[in-house]
C-alpha cells in the first residue's frame, strides 16, 4: 500500500480571467486588508512576495502548546484539563502560507438570513475526514491523519488522530462513525441514507469496518478511486453527509441502547439532538460550538476548548472568542447593515450581494472601516439557463432535444452586453462550462485548451446565424405575425421559469435573454414560480426551464449532476430519476415500463441506446472505476466532447466574475485573492468556502477593541 499524507497534484501557475473593466471594481484592491502583514510576507518567503497557497505536506506538530487566556483560567480553576490533554497526540497544524501567528480574544459580528442557515456551517471544516487545499488542487488530512489504498482503489484504510475529543471532552472514536453507519444509515427504521462517499464505481454500498478506535476500513466491490475527493467535499454534518454522530449522547434516544424506548417514531425525538448548530452545548468537532440559539433572532458561537487544530507555534485555535450572528431575513436590510458597518465579516457567496452593490459599499469604507475585497467566484456560467430535456409536450420536447435548436438560441444571446450590464465587464463570456478552476481544466496546458474549447463553443453573439439555423429547422414565421412557429405551424412560446424570490442577477439575465430571443422571432414569457413548489415541479418534469442557478463545481465525478443526469435537479430530471431507480428500486423500472413516463410514480425515462445521455452514463461508469487520475480526466474530456457536440445542455453568460468579501480593518488572516492558489473560490458548496481557508485562524489585531 502506498502511504498518503497529502495528495500533491501539481505545481500550478494561474493567470486570472477576471478583467477589471470598471473603475469601481479596480478600486477594490484585494490586498487592502485582511491578509498577512508586510513583515510576515517578507519573513515567510524572503522576497517580500505575498504568501500564496498552502503546504501540501502535513506540518509536524509543535513541541509545546498554548491556549486562550479564557481557557487557561478554566484550567487554573479545575474546570478544564490542560491544553496538552485536550488536543490529540498530533493536532492538525493549519498549513496555509498566508497565516501569521495571531492574538486571542474578541468577537466577530456576522449576519445570516436565519438562525438555522446551512451557511453557518460553511465556516467550519471540523467534521471532515479530509480537507481540500489550494482551492481544490490538493487534498490534505483533517480528522484523518493518514490514509492508504490497495492498487485498484477498492479498499481504503483511514487512520484518525489519536486523542480526538468532542467539544464536551468525551473521546471521539470510530464508534461515533459506526453509530451513524450501523444504527442510522443501515437501520431501516431511520431515514438516513448512504452518501455517495460510500458508493463504489458500480454504485454499490461499501462495507465499513472499525479496526480499532482510530482506524476505519472501507471495502468496495469495485474500484472507488475518487474516495479522497468525496471525503474532502462538502461540510460534513452540514450540507454534506453526517459521517459521525456523538454516540454517548444519541444512544440514550435509540431503542437499540435504551430499552425503555418503544415508540415506532423514535427517530423523530432522536434526530432533534443530531444537529449541533441548533443546541447550546451540543457536542461538535468544529472550532466553535453553540453558546446560545434564538430562533429568528441570533446565534452565538463560542470557542470549542477541545478543537484539534493549532497554528505553527502550537497555539490552539480558534483565536477569536465568540461569533455573534444576527438574523436579518431581508436581503436589502442585510445590505443596509453592511453599508452601516454593523458587521465585521461577510463572505459574499452566502448573501445577496452583487457587483452592483460595490459602489455603496466602497463609499462607506472610510466611514465604517469595512473594506471591500474581491475574490474569484469560480463560476463556470454566471446566471444559468437550461431547458427541461424531458418536457412533457412532445412537439416542444422534440425541438428542445435538437442540439441545433439549442445552439441557435445560444448564438442569439448577447452575452457581451449582459456581461457589461450585470457583471460590469468582469469575468469572461462563456457558453457555459464546469468551473474553470477544476482539475480537468488546470492540470496541464491541454486541459486549459479543453476549457477554452467548451467555453467558446457557442458563446459568440450572432443573431443572423441563429435565425438561419432556426429556418433550417422549419421554425419559421408561418402566419406573418412576426413570431416563429413550430415546424407544424402550431404556436411556439418559450417559458423562462424561476423561483419568485430569485436574486436580481437572475432576473436581469432573464430580461436580456427574453429580449434577445424575441429579437429573432421567438415568443418568450417570464414565469415566476412559488419557491416552495419549484423543486418538486421540476423533478416531475412540469417546468420548461431553470433560469436561477449557476455552475461553480470543480469535479464532475464528485458532483456529476451538471454534466450527467444522475438525479432530478438538473437538465434531464426524468432521466436522472431513472438513474436513481437503477440501484434503489430496479424492479420499478420493469413494473412501470408500459406506463407513460410522466404518469409513472415517480416520473422517469430511460435513455435510448447510443443517445447522448446513454453515452454520458457509460462514460461516467467507466470514469468512476478508473484508478489512474490522468485517464479519469481524459474520460471527463470525453464527457465534455458530448456536451459540445450535442449541447449546450446548459447556457452560461459570464464565467469567473468576482464576488465580494467584506472585512473590517484589523481582522487578520483573512486571505486576499493574491494569497489563494487560484484566486479564491467563493461560490461552490462542494469546495466549502470559507471553511477551506480555516476561519479559526482569523484574529483581531487589537482584540480588546472587539469584546
Amino acid at each position: 500500500m502506498a502511504q498518503t499524507k497529502g495528495v500533491n497534484r501539481r505545481d500550478f501557475l494561474y493567470s486570472s480571467a477576471v478583467v477589471a473593466g470598471a473603475i469601481m471594481l479596480a478600486g477594490c484592491s484585494s490586498s487592502q486588508t485582511g491578509g498577512s502583514s508586510e513583515r510576515q510576507q517578507s519573513s515567510r518567503n524572503g522576497s517580500g512576495e505575498v504568501p500564496k497557497g498552502s503546504e501540501t505536506t502535513p506540518l509536524p506538530p509543535p513541541q509545546s502548546f498554548k491556549e486562550a487566556p479564557s481557557l487557561a483560567e478554566k484550567v487554573k480553576a479545575g474546570e478544564l484539563p490542560p491544553v496538552e490533554e485536550r488536543l490529540p497526540e498530533r493536532p492538525y497544524v493549519v498549513p496555509h502560507r498566508w497565516v501569521e501567528i495571531g492574538k486571542y480574544g474578541g468577537r466577530l459580528r456576522m449576519i445570516m438570513d436565519s438562525a438555522n442557515s446551512a451557511a453557518i456551517k460553511e465556516y467550519s471544516y471540523g467534521h471532515s475526514l479530509l480537507r481540500f487545499l489550494n482551492d481544490g488542487l490538493d487534498i490534505g488530512p483533517g480528522l484523518v491523519e493518514s490514509w492508504e489504498s490497495n492498487e485498484d482503489a477498492s479498499e481504503w484504510v483511514f487512520h484518525f488522530r489519536k486523542g480526538l475529543k468532542w467539544s464536551d471532552g468525551t473521546p471521539w472514536t470510530t464508534a461515533d462513525i459506526m453509530y451513524w453507519w450501523e444504527d442510522l444509515v443501515l437501520n431501516p427504521d431511520h431515514p438516513e441514507v448512504p452518501p455517495d462517499d460510500v458508493r463504489s464505481g458500480r454504485d454499490t454500498i461499501a462495507k465499513l469496518t472499525a479496526n480499532d478506535d482510530y482506524t476505519l476500513t472501507m471495502t468496495f466491490d469495485a474500484p472507488a478511486p475518487i474516495t479522497p475527493e468525496r471525503l474532502a467535499a462538502w461540510v460534513n454534518r452540514g450540507v454534506g453527509p453526517m459521517w459521525m454522530a456523538p454516540k454517548h449522547v444519541l444512544s440514550k434516544y435509540h431503542p437499540k441502547y435504551n430499552k425503555e424506548i418503544t415508540r415506532k417514531d423514535w427517530a423523530t425525538e432522536h434526530d432533534k439532538h443530531l444537529d449541533w448548530a441548533l443546541q447550546p452545548g451540543a457536542p461538535t468537532m468544529t472550532g466553535w460550538m453553540v453558546k446560545s440559539y434564538q430562533e429568528g433572532r441570533s446565534v452565538v458561537l463560542e470557542r470549542n476548548p477541545y478543537y484539534y487544530a493549532v497554528d505553527r507555534e502550537g497555539n490552539q485555535l480558534p483565536y477569536i472568542d465568540e461569533i455573534h450572528i444576527s438574523v436579518v431575513t431581508e436581503g436589502e436590510v442585510q445590505k443596509l447593515q453592511m453599508a452601516e458597518g454593523r458587521v465585521d465579516y461577510v463572505h459574499g457567496g452566502h448573501h445577496p450581494l452583487g457587483l452592483n452593490d460595490i459602489s455603496s459599499l466602497k463609499q462607506a469604507e472610510q466611514r465604517t472601516g469595512v473594506k471591500v475585497l474581491l475574490w474569484d467566484s469560480g463560476s463556470g456560467t454566471g446566471s444559468i439557463l437550461f431547458f427541461n430535456y424531458d418536457y412533457p409536450d412532445e412537439k416542444l420536447r422534440t425541438l428542445i432535444r435538437n442540439p441545433k435548436f439549442r445552439q441557435a438560441l445560444s448564438y442569439a444571446i448577447n452575452r457581451p452586453e449582459a456581461r457589461k450590464a450585470i457583471y460590469y465587464d468582469t469575468g469572461e463570456v462563456t457558453t457555459g462550462t464546469l468551473s474553470p478552476k477544476g482539475l480537468m481544466f488546470t492540470i496541464n496546458d491541454e486541459a486549459q485548451q479543453k476549457y477554452v474549447e467548451w467555453r467558446d463553443a457557442y458563446s459568440a453573439y450572432d443573431p443572423e446565424k441563429a435565425k438561419a439555423m432556426l429556418d433550417e429547422l422549419g421554425v419559421v414565421d408561418k402566419d406573418g405575425d412576426g413570431k416563429r412557429e413550430l415546424p407544424d405551424g402550431s404556436k411556439l412560446e418559450l417559458i423562462l421559469d424561476y423561483p419568485a424570490d430569485t436574486a436580481e442577477e437572475h432576473r436581469q439575465k432573464n430580461e436580456y435573454v427574453k429580449r434577445d430571443w424575441e429579437a429573432i422571432g421567438i415568443a418568450t414569457k417570464m414565469n415566476p414560480v412559488p419557491p416552495e413548489a419549484f423543486s418538486d415541479r421540476w423533478g416531475r418534469g412540469e417546468l420548461m426551464t431553470t433560469t436561477a442557478w449557476e455552475v461553480g463545481d470543480n469535479h464532475p465525478l464528485v458532483y456529476p449532476g451538471w454534466v450527467i443526469p444522475v438525479e432530478t435537479g438538473h437538465w434531464a430530471p426524468l432521466h436522472g430519476q431513472a438513474f436513481i431507480l437503477q440501484t434503489s428500486d430496479p424492479k420499478k423500472l420493469e413494473d412501470q415500463a408500459g406506463i407513460d413516463p410522466w404518469k409513472r410514480t415517480p416520473p422517469w425515462i430511460l435513455p435510448e441506446e447510443g443517445d447522448p445521455i446513454d453515452q454520458l452514463w457509460k462514460l461516467y461508469a467507466q470514469a468512476r472505476v478508473e484508478p489512474d487520475q490522468m485517464k479519469r480526466i481524459q474520460l471527463m474530456w470525453e464527457i465534455q466532447k458530448i456536451h459540445i457536440e450535442h449541447g449546450p445542455f446548459f447556457y452560461g453568460i459570464v464565467a469567473n466574475y468576482p464576488r465580494i468579501v467584506l472585512v473590517r480593518e484589523g481582522l487578520k488572516n483573512v486571505p486576499t485573492r493574491e494569497n489563494l492558489a487560484l484566486g479564491g473560490w467563493v461560490n461552490p458548496w462542494i469546495l466549502p468556502s470559507p471553511a477551506v481557508y480555516d476561519p479559526e485562524t482569523y484574529f483581531w489585531e487589537n482584540p480588546e477593541e472587539h469584546s
